[in-house]
């Protein structure tokens, strides 16, 4: 009988086998592989080849096949192993900036790197199933652009990072389920800096060209996103962020005027206190009595601050200064004149 095409390839449709029908917990014989070989590939083979192709898999491209001869065999490890694969499957199932078909088609990639049993298993474990996913398509495109414009190199050659341009999105209550344009349809100019994640959400940090300031937007409310051929500007007001205090005062529910503000917890929000505050050099701890601790920290007042305080109830007041606290007790009695029974 004449040689097939595919016999020059026999090797690789051996390795191909292994790595989609093997694993730690599967092990198959060398007749399956040469039913394999003979069924899907058109390909005869002797039982001593087999041998040989799996001898050159481990000796020559370092895999790790288990078994020997007249045995069964199985792919042992793999570049990725299954749990490094289940985190990344994770992530993709947790970023809302992601829509779920889109993550779906993504963990389906992810499955190539390992063998059907444990592809099987990926799919169809339950991610996140509460976790509110974007509906807008295109959003790994829209990141892409972005990261172009940024890009201080493209195809090897030096790139002058440069401006791009969008419109903006919002909710509606005329129709929950789609967006439309923010400031009726205006075109946004900014110039990107920073890609940020933050809860599941990707965001842009970028130099806002009419308002003359760094911004921050969410990047699946951003449409049509678009090069322009202007170089970037802001870098001095962008140089002057401190990234860490930035992301602790956008993304922590902060942004309003600063203050410095003394907290006292009780001692089980330690640990919910260190989260939202940190413990960099300019917040400081300390004991206050046997069932409490203070917090000094530089705040932004503001109602999202207030509505993170009263999340926690009465186990936290504002000791100081005095002019907060009677801010944050004006936001309660404002709150309450909406519960008048």
């Amino acid at each position: 009988m004449p040689k097939s095409e595919n016999q020059k390839l026999k090797t690789l449709y051996v390795a191909k086998f292994l790595m989609e029908n093997t694993d730690e917990n599967h092990a198959v014989g060398a007749s399956d592989i040469i039913d394999y070989l003979e069924s899907e590939c058109d390909i005869v083979a002797e039982r001593r080849s087999i041998y040989r192709d799996i001898a050159t898999l481990r000796d020559n491209f370092g895999m790790d096949i288990e078994g020997g001869q007249g045995g069964r065999y199985k792919l042992a490890s793999r570049q990725f192993e299954i749990y490094d694969l289940k985190l990344l499957a994770e992530c993709v199932h947790a970023a809302k900036f992601i829509s779920q078909a889109k993550a779906i088609e993504l963990v389906e990639t992810i499955c190539q790197f390992c063998s059907e049993y444990q592809a099987e298993e990926l799919l169809h474990e339950v991610f996140l199933c509460d976790r509110v996913k974007t509906t807008r398509k295109g959003i790994l495109n829209t990141i892409s652009t972005i990261r172009m414009a940024m890009a201080t190199k493209q195809d090897g050659k030096p790139h002058t990072p440069q401006k791009i341009s969008f419109k903006y999105m919002k909710f509606s209550i005329n129709d929950v389920h789609s967006m439309v344009e923010r400031h009726h349809g205006k075109l946004y100019v900014v110039s990107p800096f920073q890609l940020l994640i933050n809860e599941g959400n990707y965001y842009l940090l970028a130099y806002d060209d009419d308002a003359k300031a760094i911004h921050t937007y969410r990047v699946d409310r951003m449409k049509n996103v678009a090069l322009i051929d202007a170089p970037r500007e802001g870098a001095d007001a962008f140089a002057e962020i401190d990234m860490l205090t930035y992301v602790t005062r956008v993304f922590s529910m902060y942004d309003g005027e600063q203050h410095r503000v003394m907290m006292r917890f009780t001692n089980d929000l330690l640990d919910t206190a260190i989260e939202r505050f940190g413990t960099e050099h300019s917040t400081t701890y300390s004991a206050d009595g046997d069932e409490h601790f203070v917090v000094s920290a530089d705040v932004d007042i503001s109602p999202q601050f207030f509505g993170w305080l009263c999340g926690l109830g009465s186990k936290v007041t504002i000791a100081h200064p005095k002019d907060v606290a009677e801010l944050y007790q004006n936001h309660l009695k404002d709150v309450l004149k909406n519960y008048k029974i």
